[in-house]
């Protein structure tokens, strides 16, 4: 299979099984919602970031360094997979002994068992790292799909039937713990990689000097990310915590899924194509703009509608949760940009440049949020949006340096698309205006759909090359 059909394959392949299992999940805490309080995922909320640190100092970054690498062997699979196996072990025994620390400082006294319960799953996690790497480095996003969905049909009956039964917030980390188990069970037994009894320290070197910078990267992305989490958690009501949770839930669905199908495949694919800097700054610009052209209506699309979207979907309880979800929206629209700028710094071998830009985009961060912290819940969440604007033009500073494509050409290339996406929103919030008096569901599938086409009109009527690729793409699929 030529590159070409083989990264298509890998974008259709990863989106599937992506839109299916988060699409799934997604699904299935709708129905929670309903069934649950906002409280329960407040809870929930209080303690997503050990899961997300446990899982980073895990891997250590030597994943990456596997996908990335152009010869690796059983020796370097086997090395990495008790490296991650031991890691994840000393961690979550570290998490399980501050877990009654955190619900002091929460003062939140059943997070105690809640944390020390449900991060088991990065170990359970831990067990699958190594086959999960092979088949994203050989692009087999078919089998991956494949491997996930028992898990998530599994994972989402049993939560479901939980919360039906009154567990509550444990239907959460149920849910979550059997999702894992499944996976982990499923990948031992249908992969064909399994581990020797090997371990090479001077491959686990060549590997740590690469995935260390990318490990403390992570841990600053990881916690500056949880930060509004912790903040909210600590100073406001445990339910406007569960307001913004579900919200960013909401949001997460959408930026996530893309930004992994980005991650996933335009990371093995340029990783190919690391030496011919030519082709690597025509794929790369190919991706971000396409990228972009996907992102930016759905996410300032969904900003417009998100009234009648939560009225719809999971009722009036969660109304207060709307304003959160339309700043979340906005902040969302350039996340794909910043991760596939970094990721070419990963591609490039400079993880060094990597924990540069986390480190000043950390700190910016939080001077931002120190000064919006007294303009109360809704001066934070805004400082997400001024965040990922100064965000992009960090990000972007080393592409300019190392492939001569930063930010100012990556805007001129973007813009056309983002005043067709917000003219886009104009037209659909007169049309939501118009059908007032109508049916919740009425004011947010007519203006989506008016808006869709009107975007995917202008767009053909000014010739904008991303459209013709996306199209392109839907051709070659037949």
């Amino acid at each position: 299979m030529s590159l070409q059909k083989q990264a298509l394959s890998g974008v259709v392949w990863s989106f599937f099984n992506l839109f299916l299992t988060r699409g799934a999940a997604f699904v299935s805490t709708v129905f929670l919602a309903k069934i649950l309080e906002p409280d329960d995922f407040g809870l929930l909320g209080m303690i997503t970031i050990f899961m997300g640190i446990g899982t980073t100092l895990a891997d250590t970054g030597l994943s990456t360094s596997l996908i990335r690498s152009v010869k690796v062997d059983d020796r370097d699979y086997s090395t990495v997979f008790y490296t991650n196996l031991l890691l994840s072990v000393v961690i979550y025994i570290i998490i399980f002994l501050i877990a009654p620390y955190v619900s002091v400082f929460y003062n939140q006294p059943t997070l105690t068992d809640i944390i020390r319960v449900y991060c088991i799953g990065f170990i359970i996690s831990a067990t699958v790292s190594i086959q999960n790497t092979i088949l994203t480095k050989d692009m087999e996003f078919k089998k991956l799909t494949q491997y996930q969905m028992p898990a998530t049909v599994v994972s989402i009956i049993c939560g479901i039937s939980l919360a039906y039964l009154g567990y509550g917030v444990w239907s959460l980390v149920w849910m979550f713990l059997i999702n894992q188990t499944v996976r982990s069970l499923v990948f031992w037994y249908k992969a064909s990689w399994k581990p020797i009894l090997v371990f090479d320290t001077d491959r686990l070197k060549t590997h740590f000097e690469f995935g260390y910078k990318l490990t403390l990267s992570s841990l600053l992305n990881t916690g500056f990310k949880n930060i509004y989490n912790i903040l909210i958690g600590k100073y406001y009501a445990i339910s406007v915590l569960g307001f913004f949770e579900r919200s960013q839930t909401f949001q997460h669905y959408i930026v996530s899924t893309m930004t992994s199908v980005l991650t996933n495949v335009s990371y093995p694919l340029l990783s190919k194509i690391q030496d011919d800097k030519e082709k690597l700054v025509r794929v790369f610009k190919k991706v971000m703009t396409v990228s972009f052209f996907v992102i930016a209506p759905i996410m300032l699309g969904l900003s417009v509608v998100a009234k009648p979207l939560f009225l719809s979907v999971l009722g009036e309880k969660w109304l207060e949760a709307v304003p959160f979800f339309q700043i979340l929206c906005v902040s969302g629209v350039m996340y794909p940009l910043h991760f596939l700028n970094i990721n070419l710094l990963k591609v490039l071998g400079r993880s060094d440049l990597f924990l540069k830009l986390e480190i000043y985009k950390k700190i910016v961060l939080l001077v931002v949020i120190a000064i919006a912290f007294q303009y109360g819940i809704y001066g934070l969440l805004l400082s997400s949006i001024f965040s990922s604007l100064v965000g992009f033009f960090i990000n972007t500073y080393y592409s300019g340096k190392l492939i001569d494509y930063g930010s100012k050409k990556q805007l001129i290339d973007l813009l056309p698309i983002m005043l067709l996406a917000i003219l886009m929103c104009g037209i659909m919030y007169f049309s939501m205006m118009l059908l007032h008096d109508y049916h919740e569901f009425i004011q947010l599938v007519v203006p989506a759909i008016v808006g869709s086409l009107f975007y995917l009109f202008m767009n053909y009527l000014f010739k904008l090359r991303p459209i013709f690729e996306v199209l392109n793409i839907i051709k070659n699929r037949k």
